[in-house]
């Protein structure tokens, strides 16, 4: 009975965790973990807009669209806001949020 206690007690110690699994959509990557740079609330209804950086030392620029009227509330955009060029609509804001920390 001690020995499988005590084997049970090693197994669990070898148990992996699961790494945080990289956001891939079109040419960007980034690769948690993520650090927030800066952010700042926007006067157009409340848009958020933050840098950060991912582990890899790659740096976003991030859009949150709270902008009155919108026909998209809560869409995050990376390196612009809609309809800058170069602006990348994100398809699974929920996870990249979360991934920031916004």
């Amino acid at each position: 009975m001690r020995l499988t206690l005590i084997l049970l007690a090693l197994l669990a110690g070898c148990t992996r965790t699961p790494q945080p699994t990289e956001f891939v959509q079109g040419d960007v990557r980034i690769t948690p973990s993520v650090q927030r740079l800066s952010s700042a609330a926007l006067e157009d209804g409340g848009s958020v807009v933050a840098t950060v950086r991912d582990a890899k030392g790659r740096t976003f620029s991030v859009f949150i669209d709270y902008r009155l009227r919108t026909k998209s509330p809560g869409a995050v955009y990376l390196n612009g806001e809609p309809g800058t060029p170069g602006s990348l609509l994100v398809t699974n804001g929920t996870a990249l949020r979360e991934m920031f920390g916004l």
